[in-house]
């Protein structure tokens, strides 16, 4: 697929203007199945299975936590010992392997979301799409490991402050009503905001320079390169295009993660019921009362399927959009950029006329 017949698309797709982009871009996340589910694996793949698994999990106390990571990870002083850093070297190797894997099959589908979005020819997204060269996927995993290195960065900056926090609440408790984690988070609520900060930052510059590398066939330096001028000759746009983009994925993630957690306290409530529930069922002599306890709980149980349904499908509706909303703003960009350097070999963008000499 040409770079060119990508930029030329988006201006008769768009609309005209900034809110004609963001339409296009939502109607693209609700035009079928297959883009829903695209969207969500990237979505899955790069983490987002934890979000959503979050409200099931049964956060471990503190003796649980001790013999998880063994009564010799850490000595009577509370330093840690060489099993505890023996633990996290696996653990990083375990993570590292996880985020290539990650980077990879991300990669895949922000190609294929890409190219759907502004195809030129105007097929639908349900039908097969040529695969990556290898080049051009490694690229784009190259542009996501040197966004994560700020992160990185960030992480080991924060980790200390997170440990001191975990430690604390582990020996000094300050509430033993709120869960171990929120007390965590909350006694590092500046290191876990930097993070944060970060996060959305490289992501931000990320998924611009991804998609400027697919749009103009650059290589990954000046595809980042490329990112961060546009973020600073476009602030306003870009701006608003991110903060739309990731307040609704925001949103949708925090109803999905509410049903979620909804259904699943009404598994826990109902398989800690010790009362039988009698009820009575027929007419008459023809009656048989029945415990309807297991009842209760399958029908929790089905509440609970159905809200990590909806929380999936709000997802990838979520990731979709705001792919095809950067999409959009980075293909405007770069044909606004590209009709320039045009305009500036023809000569028509000269401020003074010219004269002739005598």
């Amino acid at each position: 697929m040409e770079p060119v017949a990508l930029l030329e698309d988006p201006h008769a797709r768009a609309g005209s203007g900034w809110l004609g982009r963001m339409r296009w871009a939502l109607a693209f996340g609700l035009s079928g199945r297959d883009t829903v589910v695209v969207a969500l694996a990237g979505f899955m793949v790069r983490g987002g299975i934890v979000l959503l698994a979050v409200p099931s999990a049964v956060l471990p106390s503190v003796i649980g936590l001790a013999g998880a990571l063994g009564v010799n990870a850490f000595g009577i002083d509370g330093r840690p010992t060489s099993s505890f850093f023996e633990l996290v070297a696996v653990v990083s190797a375990v993570a590292a392997l996880y985020l290539l894997l990650a980077t990879l099959v991300g990669s895949l589908v922000d190609v294929w979301l890409i190219e759907a979005a502004l195809d030129p020819d105007g097929r639908s997204p349900s039908r097969p799409r040529p695969l990556p060269s290898l080049d051009q996927l490694l690229s784009l995993a190259g542009i996501r490991a040197v966004c994560l290195v700020p992160l990185a960065v960030a992480v080991a900056w924060a980790g200390s402050r997170i440990y001191a926090s975990a430690y604390t609440e582990l020996t000094t408790p300050s509430s033993l009503g709120v869960p171990l984690a929120v007390r965590t988070v909350l006694g590092a609520a500046d290191a876990v905001a930097f993070v944060l900060f970060v996060w959305l930052l490289e992501e931000t510059i990320g998924a611009v320079a991804v998609r400027r590398l697919v749009l103009t066939r650059c290589g990954v330096w000046r595809a980042i390169g490329g990112a961060l001028s546009q973020l600073v000759r476009r602030p306003i746009t870009s701006a608003a295009t991110v903060l739309l983009s990731y307040c609704a994925s925001a949103l949708a993630m925090a109803a999905g993660i509410a049903a979620i957690a909804t259904a699943f306290d009404w598994c826990r409530v109902a398989a800690r019921i010790q009362q039988p529930i009698p009820l009575s069922f027929g007419i008459g002599q023809l009656s048989t009362t029945r415990d309807i306890r297991p009842a209760l709980f399958l029908l929790a149980a089905l509440a609970l399927a159905v809200a990590w349904l909806a929380a999936s499908t709000l997802a990838g509706i979520a990731s979709a959009w705001r792919s095809a909303a950067i999409t959009a703003e980075v293909a405007e960009a770069t044909s606004q950029a590209a009709g320039e350097t045009s305009e500036s070999r023809l000569g028509l963008s000269e401020t003074t006329p010219a004269t002739s000499g005598h």
